[in-house]
């Protein structure tokens, strides 16, 4: 079976659901992100008809995305949402599916990546190189290899910033 996991970007871009073959599959938090009435009703009538399926992606793997995600300096970067729609494609892949996450947010596509899961844009080429990031104080230069709290320099009280610490290739290729 061929699943396509969809993000909120997948949605206002105008996902097709024609082919009979795939199976759309998405979370709750990107139903609940969804703004636009008439794509609140293609989604609710998809679901009714079992084209879509929503489902909250369970525990560990969401354990497992957040610790990667932590691991490489993505985890500020992306969403509740994001985190949920990539624990799903990542659940969904360990059972022996055909998965791709359809996004076009380059975090969750530089994360899928890492993961080894497959993705594709709708508006976008998608990612050219995988970074992991390194976070930064703009003020007293020190670097952190993760995530401060809330984000400041725990040295000076500057916001930090984050950079590419290294760039490998693409994992996953079209």
């Amino acid at each position: 079976m061929k699943i396509l996991v969809l993000d909120t970007s997948a949605f206002i871009q105008g996902v097709s659901s024609s082919d009979q073959e795939i199976t759309l599959y998405t979370t709750p938090l990107v139903i609940n992100e969804i703004a636009d009435d008439l794509i609140t009703i293609r989604a609710k009538n998809w679901s009714e008809t079992g084209k879509l399926v929503i489902q909250t992606p369970d525990e560990n793997s969401l354990k497992t995305i957040h610790a990667i995600s932590s691991e490489m300096g993505e985890e500020k970067a992306l969403s509740d949402t994001d985190h949920s729609v990539i624990a799903l494609a990542y659940k969904l892949s360990q059972q022996s599916n055909q998965v791709t996450i359809v996004s076009d947010d380059y975090g969750v596509q530089n994360l899928s990546d890492a993961l080894g899961l497959s993705y594709t844009g709708l508006a976008t080429r998608g990612i050219k190189s995988r970074f992991k990031w390194i976070h930064y104080c703009p003020g007293c230069r020190r670097e952190y290899d993760k995530p401060q709290p809330d984000n400041i320099c725990p040295v000076c009280g500057t916001d930090l910033k984050r950079k590419p610490e290294k760039k490998s290739k693409r994992r996953v290729e079209e």
